[in-house]
């Protein structure tokens, strides 16, 4: 399934030089491997399966690199070097990529279901699990056992 539609392609494809009925799916799904594979490794991207559970800016980045793969396959006679159009185009969806890797750029629009960034770490036992008495199934729980002072 795509995660993307049409309007969203067509919001980055200059009209008068290149009108967009349906979308290439071969095209398509390179253009959303690569993109989500590079975003997975800040966001768990599971639930990401059609465009209405894709994240927007995660659509946009998608639609501007198909539409700048679209470009430069169509005006390739033209420039020996691509199309500079083309160019800032995957120049703005690399930098937001980029930003959204780092974490310096938010996927705002996330449900709460939809999970935050995969890469964040776990840690246990935990205070709250610390507070608590051990038990069978887990004998850790409770307090410190020994500190960095012991003395052996």
């Amino acid at each position: 399934m795509a995660h993307i539609e049409i309007q969203d392609a067509r919001d980055w494809a200059e009209q008068t030089k290149m009108a967009l009925d349906s979308l290439e799916t071969n095209l398509l799904a390179q253009v959303e491997a690569m993109v989500l594979g590079r975003i997975s490794k800040a966001y768990d991207i599971s639930m990401w399966a059609t465009a209405a559970t894709t994240p927007t800016l995660v659509k946009k980045i998608i639609a501007m690199f198909y539409v700048a793969d679209l470009y430069d396959r169509q005006y390739s006679e033209d420039a020996e070097t691509g199309s500079p159009w083309s160019s800032y185009r995957r120049g703005s969806a690399e930098a937001l990529i980029e930003g959204i890797v780092d974490s310096t750029i938010d996927l705002i629009d996330l449900d709460p279901g939809q999970t935050a960034p995969s890469g964040s770490p776990s840690f246990y036992p935990t205070d709250a699990s610390s507070a608590q008495q051990p038990t069978a199934d887990d004998p850790s729980l409770g307090g410190p056992v020994f500190s960095m002072g012991t003395l052996w």
